[in-house]
């Protein structure tokens, strides 16, 4: 579990696994519990959200708005689809001076692949949605492999692009 101190020494900052995040949701069922905030996209939180589970779209212009009024002492549990998001989310509450916020490593598919519940009626499909981090990440790796592919035909650079092969 990863631990970072933030401006405050008062300020909680951790990323956790699902299985973390459950028992932290099923100990504290009795009003206590953590405040669980699914930062996707509208169309990724009707798909499959966490039961309870607040949709506050990280790309929203009201944003920081949803956030006005919220008790700055409680517990968040912050997430979306991969965790990137969830990531970006975390630290801007923490900008706006909230105490104690997680993010949910590996999002709602890591939850999918620990089997832990989702919310009665919203085992939507896995498919394809808009979200960026995927994209980008995706975008890397077509291009690190088109870079090693130019490398090949580079007369000369034979040693070098299968030096690159084996390092990867």
């Amino acid at each position: 579990m990863y631990d970072s101190t933030e401006k405050t020494k008062h300020q909680t900052s951790k990323d956790i696994f699902p299985n973390e995040a459950w028992e932290l949701i099923s100990k504290n069922r009795n009003g206590d519990g953590p405040i669980v905030i699914d930062v996707s996209t509208p169309i990724e939180y009707r798909q499959r959200h966490i039961q309870e589970a607040i949709n506050v779209n990280l790309f929203s212009k009201s944003f920081k708005a949803r956030f006005h009024g919220m008790d700055k002492n409680a517990t968040y549990l912050v997430y979306c689809k991969l965790g990137g998001r969830s990531k970006v989310a975390q630290k801007l509450m923490q900008r706006f001076g909230f105490q104690n916020v997680y993010s949910i490593i590996g999002g709602t598919l890591l939850w999918k692949e620990e089997e832990l519940p989702f919310a009665p009626g919203f085992y939507g499909k896995d498919r394809f949605s808009f979200c960026p981090f995927s994209i980008l990440i995706a975008t890397f790796r077509k291009m690190k492999k088109f870079s090693q592919n130019l490398l090949l035909r580079i007369p000369g650079q034979k040693t070098v692009s299968a030096s690159v092969e084996r390092g990867s």
